[in-house]
């Protein structure tokens, strides 16, 4: 669902919300069943789709890419995956446009709804640890990136299925206790802890300080597959 129409909706339950309290106010001298009707939706019923609401729109705002930049820490990350020179895995998957929108959350879905409660616990407690300035500089990823993120989007493609080298990978990520992750073969999904610790050489550049990345697009990739088909 579009964000903006969460917002008008969310605005509309507001108005109405007002005009149903303003009504039981008006009739508190009399105790009628339209009045008790009215006092059900006004301090039940109504609050509770708002609830619903909000909190839908804040996961939905969460999934954005401007939502994990906002936070300091998590810049070195965002501005590395823009800089389509950078040949980490997130840059390439953005440079080459393979998850049209959402970029972050493509990978990192086991935050959302539809994830784990170990990978809900571990989203709030990276929230409280921001919030409450709790944490050191470059941050650590406690835990380890679930290779079945990658699987939900690769698997069944012509390009995976027909290297026979991914077999015994996908054997291997279907035990319970898989000894192999993704990032073995395919490198680096972000900055190394050392580029984003504060005095390295890379530090200010991966903090967007003197320099800006934009978002390729798709006619920026397309005219990019032209000139490398040209080239003799």
């Amino acid at each position: 669902m579009n964000i903006e129409i969460i917002k008008i909706v969310g605005l509309i339950l507001v108005l109405i919300e007002l005009i149903l309290l303003f009504k039981l106010l008006s009739n508190k001298g009399t105790i009628k069943a339209r009045s008790k009707w009215l006092a059900f939706f006004a301090i039940i019923t109504i609050p509770i789709i708002t609830i619903f609401t909000a909190n839908y729109h804040v996961f939905e705002t969460s999934k954005t890419v401007q939502a994990c930049m906002s936070c300091h820490v998590m810049k070195p990350m965002g501005n590395d995956m823009l800089n389509h020179e950078s040949q980490t895995l997130a840059a390439r998957h953005m440079t080459n446009n393979w998850i049209k929108e959402d970029q972050c959350y493509g990978c990192h879905k086991d935050y959302g709804l539809n994830g784990t409660l170990k990978a809900k616990t571990d989203g709030y407690r990276h929230l409280m640890r921001y919030v409450t300035g709790t944490y050191s500089e470059p941050i650590v990823f406690r835990g380890e990136f679930d290779s079945q993120n990658c699987l939900n989007c690769h698997q069944g493609t012509p390009s995976f299925e027909n290297l026979k080298a991914h077999e015994p990978v996908v054997l291997n990520l279907e035990k319970e206790t898989s000894t192999i992750s993704c990032t073995n073969c395919h490198g680096k999904a972000h900055p190394t802890r050392a580029q984003r610790t504060p005095g390295h050489s890379d530090y200010d550049q991966l903090m967007g300080e003197g320099a800006e990345f934009e978002q390729i697009t798709d006619e920026d990739v397309s005219s990019i597959k032209a000139w490398l088909t040209n080239t003799k």
